[in-house]
């Protein structure tokens, strides 16, 4: 029996092994049709997100996966095991109709449109590719969101895959189903944006649990002590910004930064300054002028900005600019300057340096661009409000959402960036 459904079998006793292992737990589940072709379209962060989405699904799932991966020996009895669909990116059409079978064939199907796993941690740009499939196989898309695995081995976290211990998310693993998208109404942007939904609504849930809302986080004492007075919501959203800061690239886990003594104060970013540094063990260090450590990372608005600019030296020095000005390029030898947008002390959008290649065929991820506040933090989704501003929602928000500048846009590459 065992040799005949060995995929069934491996499936039953790893997806268990995993949920144990990785505390998983899943948010809305009944959005994947029971019966009939889908095609689940997640978020990308890690090697290991096939045996985590396999772990989650509510029925067994079919990975569409490039066959370049193939060499890998572990691949191979994965492929094997659960009938991945293996495709050539230099035979796209073949790739497409063996796509489109397994959904005719009423199979559940994950494809990652992002094409590649994220380097920093953000939504990248989306692939077109499925958009085709999808409309050409007349079946519905389920998009997705895989939450807490940015912190394992098996992503680029802290700037490298696998060689660095793994540090388990607070709550474990959180996977969601977005609602479910028909193909006649498909486009980039709608599964763009659903996917960042999905992402919203993993963080929720990983939140919604009621320690979130008495827990006090160390620090500043006077921060500390307005961070208290907050009620339990806004509590709960401060802690959730913090997890959403250490899901990117940038500021990485054990790492200290340097801010300006005036800036350690509840209203100016608590989330960066208190919650952040207790969820991934980071160091806040004040001072009350800027000093030019050499590779120092610093944190701050305008008045940091002025002091730096005025620095007779600064030696190389990481700048994150939560700033009135942050758009505005700084010219200065050494610095690294990195516009970031906070809106009412909530840390919406971050660049960061360019994350490095893993290998010399790998594609070019770029962590900042020119007129862009950086990579939208996982866990937000924008809407357009009736008034017609465009709004930031997820956990970290209030109910109504917070109002982004006038002009303001998600580009494909995922920057929220200016007109």
């Amino acid at each position: 029996m065992l040799r005949s459904l060995p995929g069934r079998f491996i499936r039953f006793v790893g997806s268990a092994l995993i949920r144990r292992i990785y505390r998983i737990q899943t948010v809305h589940p009944e959005n994947v049709p029971a019966t009939g072709g889908a095609m689940l379209l997640p978020n990308h962060v890690s090697f290991a997100d096939a045996f985590f989405i396999t772990a989650a699904s509510p029925r067994p799932v079919r990975f569409v996966m490039d066959e370049a991966f193939m060499a890998s020996p572990v691949i191979r009895a994965f492929v094997s095991i659960f009938q991945t669909v293996t495709i050539r990116r230099d035979q796209p059409r073949e790739a497409i109709r063996t796509t489109i079978d397994a959904l005719k064939n009423g199979d559940l199907v994950c494809l990652f449109p992002e094409g590649q796993l994220t380097r920093t941690g953000a939504l990248g740009e989306l692939r077109r590719g499925f958009e085709l499939i999808a409309k050409k196989a007349g079946h519905p898309l389920i998009p997705m969101w895989c939450d807490g695995s940015w912190a394992s081995i098996f992503s680029f976290e802290r700037g490298r895959f696998f060689k660095k211990p793994p540090y388990p998310a607070p709550g474990g693993m959180v996977l969601a189903f977005g609602q479910e998208i028909e193909p006649d109404h498909i486009d980039l942007e709608i599964v763009r944006q659903a996917i960042l939904t999905a992402s919203a609504a993993a963080q929720a849930e990983r939140f919604a649990i009621p320690g979130w809302g008495t827990r006090v986080p160390r620090g500043n004492p006077g921060a500390v002590e307005k961070f208290q007075l907050g009620g339990e919501q806004s509590r709960r959203q401060m802690w959730a910004n913090g997890y959403q800061i250490g899901q990117i690239n940038a500021l990485r886990r054990l790492e200290s930064f340097f801010v300006l003594a005036d800036s350690m104060t509840l209203p100016d970013l608590p989330g960066l300054l208190l919650t952040f540094p207790e969820l991934f063990d980071a160091t806040v260090i004040a001072h009350e002028q800027f000093q030019p450590h050499p590779n120092a990372i610093w944190i701050g608005g305008d008045r940091l900005r002025q002091q730096i600019t005025n620095s007779p030296a600064t030696g190389k020095i990481d700048f994150y600019d939560f700033g009135t000005q942050a758009l505005t390029p700084l010219e200065k030898t050494g610095v690294h300057h990195f516009p970031c947008l906070a809106i009412e002390g909530i840390v919406i959008a971050m660049s960061m340096p360019h994350p490095a290649k893993p290998a010399t065929d790998s594609e070019f991820q770029p962590g900042h661009k020119p007129g862009s506040w950086g990579k939208l933090l996982p866990g937000w989704h924008l809407l357009t409000a009736p008034d017609g501003t465009l709004r930031a929602h997820g956990p970290a928000a209030p109910e109504e959402g917070l109002p982004l500048p006038t002009g303001c846009f998600l580009d494909p590459e995922g920057f929220l960036s200016i007109s």
